[in-house]
């Protein structure tokens, strides 16, 4: 018969493996998991009321957001207009100064743009789906799907108050938060540098905005001119303009 403290030298190394493996399966259990989504959940709360509260961010349906941009490469300073739907996946870019008047509108039925030339031109493919891609993840349209629990949308604390979103397993969205719950920084998708945002105390109808954002380097900046929310979008906004035929044009 083997005494019981013969027994323990004899396997001490199979019962520390059984242990390791008893402390990875408790990492992976349920449990566990619904830890860090707790701590993802409590952090985006956090996040929300910062702003300006979950019920004033779930009721968004639009945004228009105006603001002057400075840029390293010329024009050096534009006037930007972005109209963003949240209900249907369009929205429209106006970007303007004294000699330029760019738009470009993202439409499921129809996108088209008109050129540096000033020529009405529809989107090439490769442009639509760029920015159909920055549609889906941008931070104000994220923010509200949050706020409205949106199903798809996954919540992952990925350290101390750095929160990423996720659809379908993939990033959408990550935040640096400081220590009042306020996003700092954020990156979009495979962008690990991302940007960087100002106090979010532009208000509007309860909900906070960033006065500013910036690139990382500072190449690019925009400051916050003007903010709607919830405007009676109509569809003449994202229509294709009419161009006269030039046999019937008149001097």
């Amino acid at each position: 018969m083997i005494a019981h403290n013969e027994c323990i030298a004899r396997y001490p190394k199979p019962l520390r493996f059984i242990n390791l493996v008893m402390l990875i399966l408790f990492a992976l259990s349920p449990a566990s998991s619904l830890a860090g989504t707790s701590s993802a959940q409590q952090l985006t709360n956090k996040m929300l009321d910062r702003l300006g509260g979950r019920a004033n961010w779930a009721e968004l349906k639009n945004t228009i957001n105006g603001s002057k941009q400075n840029r390293v490469e010329a024009p050096t300073e534009v006037y930007s207009v972005i109209t963003m739907d949240f209900e249907k996946p369009r929205f429209r870019l106006d970007t303007t100064t004294e000699d330029i008047n760019l738009i470009r509108v993202i439409n499921a039925g129809d996108s088209w743009r008109i050129s540096w030339s000033g020529q009405v031109e529809g989107l090439p493919a490769e442009r639509f789906d760029e920015d159909m891609r920055w549609y889906q993840a941008h931070i104000y349209r994220t923010i509200h799907r949050i706020a409205a629990k949106d199903p798809r949308l996954t919540l992952r604390l990925q350290r101390e108050n750095h929160l990423e979103v996720y659809q379908d397993e993939e990033r959408l969205l990550w935040l640096k938060l400081d220590a009042m719950g306020e996003p700092y920084a954020f990156g979009f998708r495979e962008d690990n540098v991302g940007s960087l945002s100002g106090p979010w105390d532009v208000e509007k109808s309860g909900v906070r905005h960033p006065a500013w954002v910036s690139s990382a380097d500072g190449t690019w900046r925009a400051q916050v001119k003007m903010l709607q929310f919830n405007v009676k979008l109509l569809d003449s906004m994202f229509a294709r303009p009419i161009e006269p035929e030039r046999g019937l044009l008149k001097e």
